[in-house]
């Protein structure tokens, strides 16, 4: 299941537009690889190899 912007705002509890606001930051990053990391656990694929590039992709490194 893909989740919509207002899905996310909803699970997480703030408004839409705080994570519009958050796409500047890294808190965005890791909250995006966590929603990646619930749609994989649902969907029951190998999700090793997945959750590494999405988190690869999404973590800018430090």
């Amino acid at each position: 299941m893909k989740y919509s912007q207002r899905d996310k705002a909803r699970i997480l509890r703030i408004t839409t537009r705080t994570l519009q606001r958050w796409r500047k930051s890294e808190l965005y990053a890791i909250t995006k690889s966590a929603f990646k990391l619930r749609e994989l656990a649902n969907s029951e694929f190998e999700i090793t190899k997945e959750v590494k590039e999405s988190l690869l992709e999404n973590i800018p490194p430090s």
